[in-house]
C-alpha cells in the first residue's frame, strides 16, 4: 500500500492523527514531495475545521487548555510541512478557521510572523466587497489577529515586539484597505509599543490615531497611558476622553484609571465621586464589580456617602488643555464660517483667500455648527503637514484683512444678483432674502472672480438693518 492509500484509509475512517503519522515521516524523507505536503497540509486543515468548528457557536471564543492544546499541535505542523510560499493551499479558507480563536494561537501567529510577506498573495492585499461595505483583506486581518495575540499576554508572549510591528507596518504599507480600516494597525501598533514600554513610540503612535479619531473616548485613554508619570497631564487626557464616551459602558476604562490618579494625588474626593459613578454602571447594568474596582472602594480613602450632582463639571475642567496634548504641531488660525456641508456633519471655514479649512461637526463646541457668518477661532495640528481641525470656537475677534464686515444699501441686477457700496457681491441666493434698495449688513469675504480675473468681496451673509 502506497503512503497516499495509508493517509486516505485513516481519512475514510476519520483518524486524522493516523493519516498524519502515515504521511510525515515518508515527507521527512523526500522533502521536496509537494503532492505529499499537499496531501498532509488537507489532514490538518480537515483536523483544524473538526477541531475549530463548535467556536462559530460558542459565547465564549476563549479555547479550554485542552482545546488550545489540540489546536496548538495541529497549527504548528503546518510549519513543519515546509511549503513553498505563497502555497494555493493556504488561503482563506484556512484562516476563516482560525477567525474566532486565531488570537489564541502561538504557532499559527508565529507562522504567520516567520513567513511574513512570503506568505501572501496579490489577492490577499485586497479587502472585501461585501453587502454590508467593505471587508478587511486577509493581509489586514492577520496583521491585526498577530497583534492581538501579542497584546493577550505581554511581555510573556512568545512573538517577538519588533516583528509584530513590522507585519503591522507591511499591512499598513501594502494593504489596499482604506485609510479607516487602517487606522486600527495604528491602535494596535500604539498598544504594541506602550506594552513593551516603548513610550515615545507609544506616543507617536496614538497621536496618529487621534488624528482620525478625536471624537472617541479609548482613543484618549491610550494617549493617557503614556503619560505614567505625568498625573497632571494624564488626568487631564482621561477626562476628555471621559467627555466623549457618549455611552456609560465606554467610560468604564476612564473612570477607573481616573480614580486611580486622583487617589495617587491626593484628590480622595473626587476619586470617590468617580468610584461611586463607577459602581453604578455595573449595577445598572447587572454586572459584577471587577476585583480591581473592588479593591479600590474597600480604600480607606473611600467615601460612598458622596453626592456626586458635580462631578460631570468637575472632569469637563479637568480635560480642559487636552487638545495642546494630542497634537504634533499646535497650530491657531481665525475665520468665519463659509458654509455647512450638505450632509450636515461639518461645515468650510474661511481663513483667507488661499486658505478654506474643512471642521468635523465633532469639534465645535457643543457639536453645534454656527451659522454663516460667525467669526470662529480654530486649533489645529500641522504635523501631518497639512492644517487638521481639532477644535472649533465662536470669538468676537478677528484679525485678517480678507474678512469684513459691511452695511450699505443693496442694489439689485436685472439678472437676479447685488452689490452692497459698488464692491460687495451678493449673490441671488442671498438677494432673495432681502429688499433691494434698502439698508443692508453683513459679513464679507475676499473671493476670487473668474470672470474679471481678480479678487473682490463677496457677502457670505446678508440681513435687512433693523
Amino acid at each position: 500500500m502506497s503512503v497516499f492509500e495509508e493517509i486516505r484509509d485513516h481519512k475514510a475512517r476519520g483518524d486524522l492523527e493516523g493519516a498524519w503519522q502515515a504521511g510525515f515521516p515518508a515527507l521527512e524523507q523526500d522533502t521536496g514531495n509537494k503532492f505529499l505536503q499537499t496531501s498532509l497540509f488537507w489532514v490538518i486543515y480537515a483536523e483544524l475545521k473538526k477541531l475549530l468548528e463548535p467556536f462559530k457557536t460558542r459565547d465564549n471564543k476563549t479555547p479550554h487548555p485542552n482545546e488550545q492544546r489540540l489546536i496548538d499541535l495541529w497549527a504548528s505542523r503546518i510549519h513543519q510541512l515546509q511549503l513553498e510560499l505563497p502555497s494555493e493551499n493556504i488561503d482563506f479558507r484556512l484562516w476563516n478557521l482560525f477567525r474566532e480563536t486565531g488570537k489564541f494561537c502561538d504557532p499559527i501567529c508565529l507562522f504567520i510572523l516567520q513567513r511574513g510577506s512570503a506568505l501572501f498573495s496579490q489577492d490577499d492585499h485586497k479587502p472585501f466587497s461585501t453587502e454590508k461595505g467593505e471587508s478587511p483583506s486577509v493581509v489586514l486581518r492577520l496583521a491585526r489577529m498577530v497583534a492581538v495575540n501579542y497584546l493577550h499576554k505581554g511581555l510573556e508572549s512568545p512573538l517577538p515586539a519588533g516583528r509584530v510591528v513590522a507585519l503591522i507596518k507591511y499591512a499598513f504599507e501594502k494593504a489596499q484597505d482604506s485609510a479607516k480600516g487602517k487606522i486600527w494597525l495604528e491602535y494596535d501598533k500604539a498598544r504594541i509599543f506602550a506594552a513593551a514600554g516603548d513610550i515615545d513610540r507609544a506616543r507617536e503612535a496614538y497621536l496618529s490615531v487621534l488624528r482620525s479619531k478625536r471624537g472617541e473616548s479609548w482613543a484618549w485613554f491610550g494617549l493617557a497611558k503614556t503619560y505614567e508619570d505625568e498625573p497632571g497631564k494624564a488626568i487631564c487626557l482621561v477626562s476628555f476622553g471621559l467627555t466623549c464616551a457618549h455611552d456609560p459602558k465606554f467610560s468604564i476604562p476612564g473612570l477607573v484609571r481616573l480614580a486611580e490618579l486622583l487617589a495617587e494625588t491626593g484628590v480622595h474626593d473626587y476619586a470617590s465621586k468617580v468610584l461611586i459613578k463607577l459602581t453604578k454602571i455595573y449595577s445598572d447594568n447587572g454586572w459584577a464589580l471587577k476585583d480591581s474596582i473592588i479593591e479600590l472602594t474597600s480604600s480607606a480613602w473611600f467615601d460612598g456617602s458622596l453626592d456626586t450632582n458635580d462631578l460631570d463639571a468637575h472632569v469637563e475642567e479637568l480635560a480642559v488643555g487636552a487638545n495642546q496634548y494630542a497634537m504634533a504641531k499646535p497650530t491657531t488660525y481665525s475665520g468665519v464660517v463659509l458654509s455647512t456641508h450638505d450632509s450636515g456633519k461639518g461645515a468650510t471655514i474661511y481663513i483667507h483667500r488661499d486658505l478654506k479649512l474643512s471642521a468635523r461637526k465633532a469639534v465645535f463646541e457643543n457639536r453645534k455648527i454656527p451659522k454663516p457668518g460667525t467669526t470662529v477661532k480654530l486649533l489645529c495640528d500641522m504635523g501631518s503637514g497639512r492644517p487638521e481641525v481639532v477644535s472649533v470656537e465662536e470669538t468676537q475677534t478677528l484679525d485678517t484683512p480678507d474678512i469684513r464686515s459691511f452695511k450699505g444699501s443693496l442694489k439689485v441686477s436685472e439678472k437676479g444678483f447685488g452689490f452692497v457700496n459698488g464692491d460687495t457681491f451678493v449673490t441671488p441666493s442671498l438677494v432673495e432674502g432681502a429688499q433691494p434698495n434698502t439698508e443692508v449688513v453683513g459679513i464679507a469675504v475676499m473671493s476670487f472672480d473668474k470672470a474679471k480675473n481678480k479678487y473682490g468681496w463677496k457677502a457670505i451673509t446678508l440681513i435687512n438693518e433693523a
